[in-house]
């Protein structure tokens, strides 16, 4: 359990399911950062290393179904696409219903992926899609029938999201700047979060003399080629690498815009996040983010172009109205809070058990 939208739905949904459900949080792997921050929280957590390597082990799914029977589990949910292939193979061997959670878009998925994930969706009892386009794509790409599939969003914590009461306050206890602005975002530091066109339009807004630093939570393979290109755009001064951080909310209350310039997203968690704590929000235009902002949000741009990131940053700062315009837009866009989703979240356990 990496920090991720994934994991970090299910901690916050479990708990949630009321007292008729038990959840518990298998890893397959390694327990994580998240795995073992849950487990000293005193929620069960349980390490079944089927998968410690990148081939999946023929035999990791009877161990799986070995572990489900001897722990008399009731009902598998999966939140990924190894879990997906391991848990409904084991759910079948062990006699119980599996549910799988397709938390990406099916685009750029390599044919073997695809193949794979054509498996668990057929071995799945039901299917669980971020969004109805993404449910309209399983239906149409994989031939999922339609009665198969629900729509379970992403959700998010009401008690730890909501707008800084004092961002000043926030910055000087993470030690961040105080002055000019702060862009930011939350993610992982792979290709597909594309955080490269961030520094490329922070290396415009500098030659024009703006005033902008940027803030990349997260960590991940890509960390010293975004170093090193920082250097080479002569920003490295102007951008903070802050890791991974626990809690996330205050390092997203101390942001004055929110940037999430991705290739590709499921329906991003981060960006649900950054809505709630009332950030104004520019986000490539992608199926996943739409899917939260809608496709008239005026902060969209296309991911690889960062001189329009560039001024759609430089009219956050400088123009009232623009931001204004943005935080509007957001107002009508519903945030899913887990409460409200594990209720979704329970109907379709009980349709799979019954």
């Amino acid at each position: 359990m990496p920090v991720g939208g994934a994991e970090d739905f299910a901690l916050s949904v479990a708990t949630h399911l009321g007292p008729e459900f038990e959840a518990h949080f298998v890893c397959l792997r390694e327990l994580g950062l998240l795995g073992e921050e849950a487990k000293a929280a005193g929620l069960p957590v349980h390490l079944v290393p089927v998968y410690r390597s990148r081939g999946l082990n023929p035999f990791g799914s009877r161990r799986l179904a070995d572990w489900l029977r001897r722990e008399k589990i009731s009902l598998v949910h999966s939140q990924n696409h190894h879990a997906h292939i391991f848990a409904t193979r084991a759910a079948r061997a062990a006699g119980i219903p599996a549910v799988v959670h397709q938390q990406k878009t099916l685009e750029a998925m390599p044919w073997r992926r695809r193949l794979q994930l054509r498996g668990s969706l057929r071995r799945a009892d039901r299917v669980l899609a971020l969004s109805p386009d993404t449910a309209r794509d399983l239906a149409a790409a994989y031939h999922v029938p339609v009665g198969k599939i629900s729509v379970v969003p992403n959700a998010i914590d009401r008690g730890q999201f909501f707008p800084a009461p004092d961002r000043a306050a926030i910055r000087r206890e993470l030690g961040l700047p105080q002055g000019g602005l702060l862009m930011g975002t939350a993610a992982r530091l792979h290709p597909h979060k594309n955080h490269a066109v961030i520094i490329e339009a922070l290396a415009l807004l500098q030659a024009r003399g703006t005033d902008v630093r940027a803030l990349f939570l997260g960590d991940g393979p890509l960390r010293a080629d975004l170093e090193r290109l920082a250097v080479e755009k002569a920003v490295a001064d102007r951008v903070h690498f802050a890791g991974r951080r626990r809690p996330v909310a205050p390092w997203l209350q101390a942001l004055d815009v929110f940037v999430l310039p991705s290739i590709w997203e499921g329906q991003p968690l981060a960006l649900l996040q950054a809505v709630a704590c009332g950030l104004p929000v520019l986000a490539s235009a992608i199926e996943g983010n739409t899917a939260v902002l809608g496709s008239r949000h005026p902060g969209l741009f296309p991911p690889a172009d960062a001189p329009q990131l560039a001024r759609l940053i430089a009219a956050s700062m400088k123009d009232p109205d623009f931001a204004g315009n943005l935080l509007e837009h957001q107002r009508n866009s519903p945030v899913p809070y887990s409460r409200e989703v594990a209720s979704l979240l329970k109907a379709v356990y009980q349709t799979a058990l019954a």
